[in-house]
């Protein structure tokens, strides 16, 4: 099962909020590489966001494994299909 539109929105929304960007500047493909905001810190407030969000609880390895935005959809993707 693919991640819904609604679902990539909404992770769209959450990265853009926690790197404090517009969610246009959130790419199919965004990275550490290509979103200024998008720190080791932010980075796991935005993890920490998306289990509030989506009510789920990563494990550090799976955190550590998110290197960029279709990680997460991937990751996300994974753990609500499950």
């Amino acid at each position: 099962m693919a991640l819904s539109p609604d679902n990539v929105d909404r992770l769209r929304e959450i990265a853009a909020q926690t790197f404090a960007v517009d969610p246009s500047d959130i790419a199919d493909d965004a990275s550490p590489d290509t979103v200024e905001g998008w720190t080791s810190f932010n980075h796991l407030t935005l993890m920490s966001a998306v289990e509030g969000e989506f009510g789920l609880r990563f494990s550090m390895g799976e955190m550590s494994a998110v290197k960029d935005f279709p990680s997460l959809c991937a990751l996300v993707e994974r753990r609500l299909s499950a």
